[in-house]
């Protein structure tokens, strides 16, 4: 089976989301002294490559704990807009072409090839969706939308959250900081994994994600 890693490394003072935690990797014992190694981990729910669920815009939404595993595998439709610039919008012209595969999908996965800039300046200024495209996505019965960005929304000017407000209402979950989407052939077809952490009452969770060709 041909598995293709879709997850940004975790690093001490990795680049976050804005107003985000920062990220830290210490070493809590060693080898030399300890008989083992143990690292601590300080980081928020949202770290790198991660999933969002609905308590993480709504105070009533479901939780990670209210999902079983199965929520987060998927048969995907892999929607290609890397032609898009810094802060250009995702439009349903854009989405369209793509219909006929999203349709028959469990998820959308989104690629505008701005993952190349995680960790620079530039990767803040990554497209993202309008409202109507994010509404279609959302009529064609789509339980997931992930993209290789900080988020479906703008970061650059981030007072509008349509998209997160649009999906979290509606119990589709989201996958944001992709990596690799360009390593996918838009021609194959491949089961998503974006399996989250466990976390109790969780808003979210970094996760490992991976495609699996079929």
């Amino acid at each position: 089976m041909n598995i293709i890693d879709l997850t940004n490394v975790i690093e001490t003072d990795m680049t976050v989301y804005p107003s985000d935690p920062e990220v830290k990797v210490e070493e809590v014992l060693i080898h030399s002294k300890d008989h083992c190694h143990v690292d601590k981990l300080t980081m928020g729910t949202h770290t790198g490559t991660h999933i969002d669920v609905p308590f993480h815009f709504n105070n009533n939404g479901k939780t990670i704990t209210d999902y079983g595993v199965e929520s987060f595998i998927g048969r995907g439709a892999l929607i290609d807009v890397s032609y898009k610039k810094n802060n250009e919008v995702i439009f349903i012209d854009d989405l369209e072409p793509f219909g006929e595969a999203i349709l028959k999908s469990d998820f959308a996965v989104i690629k505008t090839g701005y993952d190349e800039y995680f960790n620079s300046e530039k990767y803040i200024s990554h497209p993202y969706l309008s409202k109507e495209a994010a509404v279609y996505l959302k009529s064609m019965g789509i339980k997931l939308v992930g993209i290789d960005t900080f988020s479906l929304d703008s970061t650059y000017n981030n007072d509008n959250f349509d998209a997160h407000d649009i999906f979290l209402s509606n119990d589709i979950l989201i996958v944001e900081n992709l990596a690799n989407l360009d390593k996918l052939d838009i021609n194959k077809n491949y089961i998503f994994h974006f399996v989250p952490l466990k976390i109790k009452n969780g808003d979210g969770s970094p996760v490992r994600a991976y495609a699996a060709e079929v």
